[in-house]
């Protein structure tokens, strides 16, 4: 019987280890900050990204309502997901100061479809445009790529070292280019879909990787928080888009 004590005790410490390993003390803060009255200031993927990174042992993930340096101060990685508009009455300068001053002293942050500059805000004015910027598709035209594969075409890398050659996305993605700072690391394939029509893509990024002041920045075109099937609504990503979620988020706090 004590041995069999001894047994259940080792066993029981080393599952419990091996559980504590997987744990990962990160402070992430998700832009969220829904008003009645401004149906306009929108949010789309924030959930999504909170419940993969909380199913895969992040324990420290909260939402942050606004970019203000006191209201951050304890968040290591900030991820700002497909907003639409941020609130009327906010000072869009300052929103993207604040965003830069947060990562030029050490922040990390994923930058997640229209957050980076694309179709709607910031779209003259992208967040890190030396790192890179949303880009209309075919030179002209600001549309979603859907139903692509995404390409990993820089193995070199944490995000990328463990991902699959090429993943599906579950949603759709922001074209992207890279600024003169920008590295990157997954392309979109140079056959994909606009609007349900298949089109010719040349050399458009998904993943750019960049850092700026003390922190490091992910510009993330996939919107990984949403999913079509099946419905359209907020759900976690699967497979490639997950590993890259979760690969990014560790090397924005510098873990990598």
């Amino acid at each position: 019987m004590r041995g069999k004590t001894k047994l259940f005790v080792f066993v029981f410490s080393l599952v419990s280890g091996l559980l504590a390993a997987e744990k990962k003390d990160i402070p992430v803060g998700i832009y969220f900050n829904p008003l009645r009255d401004q149906p306009e200031a929108l949010t789309y993927g924030y959930e999504g990204v909170k419940i993969a990174l909380e199913e895969n042992g992040f324990e420290q993930v909260c939402y942050v309502k606004s970019f203000k340096p006191e209201d951050l101060k304890d968040i290591r990685v900030l991820i700002i997901s497909a907003v639409l508009g941020y609130p009327s009455s906010w000072d869009l300068n300052q929103v993207r100061e604040n965003q830069r001053k947060f990562v030029e002293n050490g922040g990390g942050i994923i930058l997640i479809q229209e957050s980076i500059g694309w179709r709607k805000i910031f779209k003259d004015n992208p967040i890190f445009p030396e790192i890179g910027r949303g880009v209309p598709y075919d030179g002209k035209t600001y549309a979603p790529v859907q139903l692509t594969d995404l390409l990993v075409v820089d193995r070199n890398h944490p995000i990328t070292r463990k991902l699959p050659d090429s993943f599906q996305m579950q949603y759709d993605c922001a074209p992207l280019k890279p600024g003169p700072r920008g590295r990157v690391l997954i392309k979109l394939a140079e056959e994909g879909y606009v609007r349900g029509n298949k089109v010719k893509l040349d050399n458009l990024a998904a993943l750019i990787v960049g850092q700026h002041g003390k922190g490091r920045v992910v510009l993330m075109g996939p919107l990984v928080g949403l999913s079509r099937l099946p419905r359209e609504m907020e759900n976690p990503p699967q497979g490639g888009e997950l590993l890259m979620l979760l690969s990014a988020v560790r090397w924005a706090a510098g873990e990598d």
